[in-house]
Protein backbone atom coordinates (compact mmCIF):
# COMPACT_ATOMS: atom_id res chain seq x y z
CA UNK A 1 0.00 0.00 0.00
CA UNK A 2 1.31 3.62 -0.80
CA UNK A 3 1.93 5.95 1.35
CA UNK A 4 -0.85 9.00 1.97
CA UNK A 5 -0.58 12.39 3.87
CA UNK A 6 -3.84 13.49 5.31
CA UNK A 7 -4.98 16.80 6.78
CA UNK A 8 -7.40 17.68 9.03
CA UNK A 9 -9.41 21.04 8.61
CA UNK A 10 -12.60 22.49 10.32
CA UNK A 11 -14.65 23.45 7.04
CA UNK A 12 -15.10 22.46 3.75
CA UNK A 13 -13.76 25.83 2.46
CA UNK A 14 -10.43 25.54 4.19
CA UNK A 15 -9.69 21.90 2.82
CA UNK A 16 -10.39 23.55 -0.52
CA UNK A 17 -8.29 26.31 -0.61
CA UNK A 18 -5.64 23.84 0.51
CA UNK A 19 -6.72 21.64 -2.51
CA UNK A 20 -6.33 24.53 -4.54
CA UNK A 21 -2.69 25.14 -3.00
CA UNK A 22 -1.88 21.64 -4.24
CA UNK A 23 -2.98 21.75 -6.96
CA UNK A 24 -0.78 25.00 -7.61
CA UNK A 25 2.04 23.69 -6.97
CA UNK A 26 1.55 20.74 -9.35
CA UNK A 27 -0.07 18.05 -7.61
CA UNK A 28 -2.19 16.03 -9.86
CA UNK A 29 -6.07 16.32 -9.17
CA UNK A 30 -6.08 12.26 -9.00
CA UNK A 31 -3.99 12.20 -6.31
CA UNK A 32 -5.91 14.17 -3.75
CA UNK A 33 -9.29 13.10 -1.84
CA UNK A 34 -11.54 15.63 -0.01
CA UNK A 35 -14.14 13.74 2.23
CA UNK A 36 -16.73 15.86 4.75
CA UNK A 37 -18.16 14.73 7.60
CA UNK A 38 -21.85 15.69 7.73
CA UNK A 39 -21.22 18.70 10.18
CA UNK A 40 -19.00 21.48 9.84
CA UNK A 41 -18.99 21.75 13.72
CA UNK A 42 -16.13 19.75 15.38
CA UNK A 43 -18.07 20.13 18.21
CA UNK A 44 -21.31 18.47 17.25
CA UNK A 45 -19.56 15.88 15.48
CA UNK A 46 -17.86 14.39 18.74
CA UNK A 47 -19.46 11.57 20.04
CA UNK A 48 -19.52 11.44 23.52
CA UNK A 49 -17.13 9.14 25.74
CA UNK A 50 -13.53 8.24 25.68
CA UNK A 51 -11.42 9.36 23.05
CA UNK A 52 -10.28 6.44 20.54
CA UNK A 53 -7.03 7.46 21.80
CA UNK A 54 -7.62 6.01 25.02
CA UNK A 55 -9.47 3.13 24.06
CA UNK A 56 -7.67 -0.09 24.32
CA UNK A 57 -6.28 -1.97 20.38
CA UNK A 58 -5.70 -5.80 22.07
CA UNK A 59 -2.36 -4.44 22.24
CA UNK A 60 -0.41 -1.04 23.43
CA UNK A 61 2.22 -0.61 20.70
CA UNK A 62 3.27 2.47 18.76
CA UNK A 63 0.94 1.35 15.66
CA UNK A 64 -2.36 1.38 17.69
CA UNK A 65 -1.54 4.38 19.17
CA UNK A 66 -0.95 6.12 15.73
CA UNK A 67 -3.75 4.53 14.56
CA UNK A 68 -5.88 6.29 17.54
CA UNK A 69 -5.04 9.69 16.87
CA UNK A 70 -5.21 9.00 13.50
CA UNK A 71 -9.14 8.28 13.73
CA UNK A 72 -9.76 10.84 16.70
CA UNK A 73 -8.24 13.37 14.46
CA UNK A 74 -10.35 12.50 11.65
CA UNK A 75 -13.34 12.08 13.83
CA UNK A 76 -13.90 14.88 15.05
CA UNK A 77 -12.50 17.27 11.76
CA UNK A 78 -15.22 18.41 9.15
CA UNK A 79 -13.18 17.90 6.44
CA UNK A 80 -10.34 15.72 5.72
CA UNK A 81 -8.04 16.28 2.30
CA UNK A 82 -6.05 13.07 1.44
CA UNK A 83 -3.31 13.20 -0.94
CA UNK A 84 -1.32 9.87 -2.28
CA UNK A 85 2.43 10.13 -2.15
CA UNK A 86 4.41 9.77 -5.44
CA UNK A 87 7.18 7.99 -3.97
CA UNK A 88 6.32 7.33 -0.28
CA UNK A 89 9.68 10.61 0.57
CA UNK A 90 7.11 13.42 -0.29
CA UNK A 91 4.44 13.20 2.65
CA UNK A 92 6.19 15.12 4.68
CA UNK A 93 6.20 17.81 2.18
CA UNK A 94 2.77 17.53 1.39
CA UNK A 95 1.40 17.55 5.01
CA UNK A 96 3.93 20.87 5.41
CA UNK A 97 1.69 22.04 2.31
CA UNK A 98 -1.50 21.52 4.52
CA UNK A 99 -0.58 22.86 7.72
CA UNK A 100 0.76 26.05 6.09
CA UNK A 101 -2.81 26.66 4.46
CA UNK A 102 -4.69 25.85 7.22
CA UNK A 103 -4.65 22.30 7.90
CA UNK A 104 -5.72 21.83 12.13
CA UNK A 105 -3.80 18.50 12.08
CA UNK A 106 -2.08 16.35 9.66
CA UNK A 107 -0.12 12.94 9.40
CA UNK A 108 0.38 10.14 7.37
CA UNK A 109 -2.36 7.79 7.19
CA UNK A 110 -1.31 4.69 8.95
CA UNK A 111 -0.99 1.63 7.12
Amino acid sequence: MGRTAVGVFDSVSAAEKAKAELLKSGIQEERIALSANLTDDGIASEAPGQSYEHQTYGGSDRMDTHRARYGEAVRTGACVLSVASSSGGDCKQLQQVMKRVGARVTMERPG
